[in-house]
This record gives structure tokens, sequence and C-alpha cells, in this order.
């Protein structure tokens, strides 16, 4: 039985509800619904994919689904429960990631991408995220640019930073200090390339310095509304701490605090910054 595959079955007869398909293997039952809008005729070869419906019986569909246990893609997660998170492969039966492969505390969410493909265990089919060199193999030859801007979903989460993969399979590494916010698996980022490698890409989400300026000055602002107006933080604070609570470098946080003094918006002293008419 070719469970999680396309391959190609004969028509063997047609039934009120569907039709019965055959191989070497076995005989599988094709409902009305999942024929892709065809009419088929008794002896008709037809190419289908075997899966299991919702009732645990192997089913058949003409619809081709966007991976199998021998292809891998970028599908979209519509579903999320304790025992993992349901993707959608193209056909009417979602496919569990299994809570056994996914980052504690960083599961993707509905309308997230992950990377992967079908694999079986006992008689179910499972989605199985996939590495780095299986992505770089599904490469569509569309390459990314030095200083090109473009978007990607996160695959993997360490320490170091993340790794993203983008529509074309091109794998893009972002260092931890050119991230400015935390991300979870799956969700989308966008990048600006800094540096392309053998195999892959360098890029930064830290955007021109005035745009981050002004960013940066909100995140500080944000910050103070939600600490009654005052914090220890200042432009002598130790970088790494700086990082730690905002996520920006000690020059950018420096700049930012530097923008808010000249609009009035903070007073500055030796060991805290105030916010201006704080309520």
């Amino acid at each position: 039985m070719k469970l999680g595959q396309v391959s190609q079955y004969q028509v063997e007869r047609e039934t009120d509800i569907g039709y019965l398909i055959t191989d070497e293997s076995g005989e599988y039952f094709l409902h009305h619904n999942e024929c892709a809008g065809h009419v088929l005729r008794d002896g008709e070869e037809v190419n289908a994919f075997l899966y299991m419906d919702k009732m645990k019986r192997v089913a058949a569909t003409l619809h081709r689904p966007a991976v199998t246990i021998d292809q891998g893609g970028l599908c979209e997660v519509v579903g999320v429960m304790s025992a993992g998170v349901f993707i959608n492969i193209g056909i009417s039966r979602d496919i569990l990631l299994s809570s056994d492969d996914l980052p504690e505390g960083k599961w993707p969410i509905v309308g997230d991408k992950v990377c992967g493909r079908l694999y079986i265990r006992g008689k179910n089919i499972f989605f199985h995220l996939m590495n780095k060199q299986e992505m770089l193999e599904l490469r569509t030859g569309v390459e990314l640019a030095v200083d090109q801007k473009a978007e990607g979903w996160v695959y993997r989460l360490t320490d170091s930073g993340i790794n993203l993969v983008d529509a074309n399979y091109n794998i893009i590494f972002i260092y931890y200090k050119n991230l400015r916010k935390d991300y979870r698996l799956g969700e989308l980022a966008a990048f600006r390339v800094t540096f392309k490698n053998e195999d892959d890409y360098t890029a930064t989400t830290v955007e021109q310095k005035e745009r981050m300026m002004s960013d940066d000055a909100d995140v500080i602002l944000e910050y103070l509304t939600s600490h009654f107006g005052v914090m220890s933080y200042t432009s002598d604070t130790d970088s790494e701490i700086l990082y730690n609570v905002f996520k920006m470098s000690k020059s950018a946080f420096k700049r930012a605090l530097g923008h808010l003094y000249k609009e009035k918006k903070v007073i500055l002293q030796n060991n805290k910054t105030i916010l201006v008419d704080y309520e």
C-alpha cells in the first residue's frame, strides 16, 4: 500500500458515492467529492493520493497534495491543539505535526508556514519538519542579492539567532543581535540580505537608522508607560542589559533616548530616565 504517495491506479467500478480503484496492492475507495471534478470510466487509469480519512480508513483523492513522503514543501498551519498543530497539505484532511517536533514555547500559530514532508508511523500519516540540507534540495534557482529585502519563514531557532526559508527555498541566517523581537517557528519575518555565503545567506531585520530610531523610541516610550513613567536604564547602562530588556544595541538605545530628549518627552538623570507628563 502506497500510503502518503501519489501513484497510478485503475478504476474498477463506480458505486453510489464514489469509485473503487485498484493496484497490485489492493482496492481503495475514491469518493465523488475527491475526484477534482472528473467523471471516471471503468478501466481508466488515474493518479491518486492515499491518506487516512477521519474514520481511520485508507481513502484516495485525485487532489494533488502539496507534499508527500517523497516530496517536501512549505505548508500552512490551520489548527493548534495540545497534540501539536495541523497542517494543510492541499487535500480535505489536515495532517498533524506532533508536539514532540515543536520547540517549547515557540509553536507556530494559524497562518504561519512550516517546511516539511510526510512520514508514516504505524498506519497514520504525520507531517515532519525538514532540515537545512533537505530544503536546499528544493531550491528553485531564484537567488537573493545583497541588500535585497525579502521575507521568509522561521524554521529553526537557536541561541545564536534564527534560520529562515523563503518561497524559493533559499536559507537565511539572522544573528540574534540583528533581531528586533523574539520569533516563533513558522513566523513570517522581513529581512535585508547582508552577505551571500556558499549555500545560504546572512541577513538582518534591522532597518535604516532613521526608521529604527523612531521605532526604538516607541519601544522605550512603551516601556516607560508600562513602568509608571520611570526606568533605571540610561545611556550608561551595560549593553547586554539593554539588549535583554529592549532588544536593541547600546548605540541604538542611545540614539533613541537622545531623540526622545530632544523632543522633550523624557528627562535624563544620572541613574534614571523619567517620562514627561506621565499620567
